[in-house]
């Protein structure tokens, strides 16, 4: 049996010799999006994790303070798509037991540092 890695038509055969027509429709090949998600992200001393994370639009990160942290730590977004409003996606500083989500509503790629820490960084793609 043969099928498409994307919706379509396809034909197929068996090894008795039969022959058959077929359609396979994918969410893609439907028109529907993706189910929006919550990915996590580990805010720990001098570390996100993970550091790059793919999510579909509508779809949600939040960041988690370790436990166990000494430092203090932020999210802060550094660069994202035209006429995204940086301090919309800023947390506060803090070293433990914190959250910050935030939703996703428009692709693109969006940069993140710690400004305490500027090697602590995360890049956050998000698809149509």
């Amino acid at each position: 049996l043969v099928t498409p890695a994307l919706g379509g038509t396809f034909l197929a055969t068996c090894a008795l010799g039969c022959v058959g027509l077929g359609q396979v429709a994918t969410s893609a090949a439907a028109g529907h999006s993706p189910k929006p998600v919550i990915k996590k992200v580990k805010v720990a001393d001098n570390s996100y994790s993970p550091v790059k994370l793919t999510i579909s639009k509508g779809s949600s990160v939040n960041w988690v303070w370790s436990n166990t942290n000494f430092n203090t730590h932020n999210v802060t977004l550094l660069k994202g798509p035209k006429g995204i409003k940086k301090s919309k996606f800023t947390s506060i500083d803090g070293a433990r037991g914190l959250h910050f989500k935030r939703t996703f509503t428009t692709p693109g790629t969006y940069h993140f540092e710690c400004t305490i820490h500027p090697s602590m960084n995360i890049v956050v793609t998000v698809r149509r």
